[in-house]
């Protein structure tokens, strides 16, 4: 008996729509299931990394490089993507969605995927001039507005405000930062750790202002020239940007009349209780768990709803750990763990402050486990308390010596040489890819990034592995050569690289399987 095909229309195009693409590929692959998708998508681009934009703002990524690799196709699935179409009106009696370029598209199960805007720190200030920083034409028109050192400023002192005003800071700019709060990146540090924070941005050439509330923004005729706070404090500006939060985009399912919250309310299925034919994952979507706002539980939400749509059963997931967060700002080291700034209640908690070094770094153990921390300006130590805390291993007795610079932990460097990395070792986060995974895909033939990035999403989340993948692959390419290349130890000749290609020291060559993967 044929099995019918199943019509799926999917409203957004961006990295959760993509995961949820490249995830129905994976499933249907082991179990063929006839599906119909169309993709809808209002940016006129190919997909692409948004986590990176502020490291084009640095002059650490190009705008070219953020495009998603391909989705993994299948036999039996066909999809076609729309781009630069938007979704306007969800007909649920007819089971259609109708888009601005006159088109409608039937479905069996309309998946919204629609993400979430920038947020607007004053209502229709962006139509006064503020800039904000949330799709690749925002970066676009803030790279054009910094081509020569202006006066910036930046509202709002959390991850993205602080990655925007060091890339401003970098760019020649006189920068000044205005948080509410009383330090910067008051949801991951305690006030201690975020004075040291301000001091280490003080010395990028970022001034903070904090419990600094922006009341309006001041023109001259048509020309943006600063802002004035509440307080009557006046700041002179040639650019302002908005890193406010976001706000998630649920216009057509409120249409729709579909229950909509602070997001697009599902269940723990991600379909709609009013209709079980409407799913939404992403930033749009509000779970029982509420809106994280993050990537990771978006991507979890995309597995979980390919696996149901290809008519899989669930499989069993590990719950989440806590978050393991890395300020990308030039010349500022921030990385914390955990669900927020204050210690867990009953762990040992051990505390080194050095605010004239601009360091601080703190750590709490339970049940001889490492379940928060830290760490501001102190790089080696952040990464062996990852390594810990994400190993699970047992610490030492005394958790002070956890802050001791060196630890002989699994840390992940790009200092580090590959040949005594555990292969267990995880390499990319944001996706669970371990060292054996870059290794396998390299014998298995993806010999490049992107190929690698394919295989194993390695580097499509955060970025912050690429250089330790690019350095993996490196070294594959001399211990795993293709047949007609003799294996070399010469640095220098290598390709895989964002800036850097391999650095990872000296390169022990190697024959066997066992030696490579370790």
């Amino acid at each position: 008996m044929t099995t019918p095909t199943r019509r799926i229309v999917l409203v957004g195009h961006g990295m959760v729509a993509v995961r949820l693409l490249d995830q129905l590929g994976r499933v249907t692959t082991e179990r063929p299931t006839p599906l119909d998708v169309t993709v809808v998508g209002d940016e006129p681009h190919d997909p692409y990394n948004r986590l990176l934009l502020s490291e084009v703002l640095a002059g650490r990524a190009e705008l070219g490089r953020l495009t998603l690799p391909e989705p993994t196709g299948s036999p039996g699935m066909t999809v076609r993507v729309l781009r630069g179409v938007a979704a306007t009106v969800l007909d649920r009696d007819r089971r259609v969605v109708h888009c601005d370029d006159g088109s409608e598209h039937p479905y069996d199960t309309v998946v919204l995927a629609t993400g979430s805007a920038a947020r607007e720190p004053l209502p229709g200030c962006a139509d006064e001039g503020v800039r904000m920083l949330r799709t690749i034409d925002d970066c676009r028109e803030l790279l054009a507005a910094c081509s020569y050192p202006r006066r910036a400023v930046v509202v709002g002192g959390g991850l993205l405000g602080l990655e925007i005003a060091c890339g401003l800071a970098g760019r020649g700019a006189a920068v000044q930062v205005l948080h509410r709060g009383t330090h910067v990146l008051d949801r991951q540090l305690p006030p201690a750790a975020g004075a040291v924070a301000g001091a280490a941005l003080a010395h990028a050439g970022v001034e903070v202002l904090t419990e600094a509330d922006l009341e309006s923004v001041r023109r001259d005729d048509d020309r943006l020239v600063g802002v004035r706070l509440r307080d009557g404090r006046e700041l002179p500006a040639d650019l302002v940007v908005a890193s406010a939060g976001v706000v998630p985009r649920t216009e057509i399912a409120a249409r729709a009349g579909l229950p909509v919250r602070t997001g697009i309310v599902v269940d723990d299925d991600l379909r709609s209780p009013a209709d079980p034919r409407v799913a939404a994952i992403g930033d749009c979507a509000e779970t029982p768990d509420g809106c994280p706002g993050l990537l990771a539980p978006g991507w979890a939400q995309a597995d979980r709803l390919a696996r149901d749509l290809a008519g899989l059963p669930p499989v069993p997931t590990a719950p989440a750990p806590n978050a393991v967060v890395k300020l990308k700002a030039v010349g500022v080291d921030v990385v914390t763990i955990g669900d927020g700034p204050e210690p867990p209640a009953g762990a040992h908690t051990v505390t080194l402050s050095d605010p004239m070094g601009r360091r601080h770094v703190q750590v709490s153990v339970a049940d001889d486990r490492v379940v928060a921390a830290c760490c501001v300006g102190a790089k080696r130590v952040a990464a062996d308390l990852t390594a810990a805390y994400e190993r699970g291993g047992p610490v030492p007795p005394d958790p002070a010596l956890l802050l001791l610079d060196g630890l002989p932990t699994a840390t992940v460097s790009a200092t580090d040489d590959p040949t005594t990395m555990p292969s267990a070792t995880t390499v990319c986060r944001c996706n669970g890819v371990t060292k054996k995974d870059i290794v396998d895909a390299h014998v298995a033939g993806d010999r490049d990034l992107s190929a690698v990035a394919a295989r194993t999403r390695a580097t499509t989340g955060c970025g912050g592995c690429t250089e330790v993948v690019c350095g993996l692959l490196a070294w594959m390419d001399d211990v795993n050569p293709p047949n007609d290349v003799e294996p070399s130890n010469d640095v220098a000749h290598r390709k895989h690289s964002r800036n850097d290609p391999g650095n990872f020291g000296a390169v022990t060559s190697c024959t066997t399987q066992k030696e490579i993967s370790r």
